[in-house]
């Protein structure tokens, strides 16, 4: 492939992303976005029970609050043993406002 179609090929590759990055569409290929209005419309007394349901937290989620953590070290260590079970460390390593047990 000589260097003139490489280039032909690159500049319509970048066009084409052109295109895409800032929404422009081929001639006819108009799509109706809806309003805003429209979708405040959407909301009503009778679909939010259906709308909460999607969005509430689920029952399936958050089991990890449902694990008895513990905190101490040392009582981890004795309670896995007595219990022959593996010891589980949490630790996030953040910068402090991801820290399970807080920062000092």
């Amino acid at each position: 492939m000589s260097i003139s179609k490489i280039r032909i090929i690159n500049s319509l590759a970048i066009w084409g992303a052109l295109g895409i990055v800032l929404g422009l569409h081929p001639a006819g290929a108009e799509e109706k976005a809806p309003s805003a209005h429209q979708s405040k419309l959407d909301l009503t007394p009778e679909s939010f029970p259906a709308l909460w349901s999607l969005v509430r937290p689920q029952e399936s989620e958050w089991r990890h609050l449902k694990v008895e953590w513990l905190t101490d070290v040392v009582a981890a260590r004795k309670r896995a043993a007595a219990e022959d079970k593996p010891l589980v460390v949490l630790y996030t390593g953040g910068a402090g406002y991801n820290e399970p047990l807080g920062v000092c």
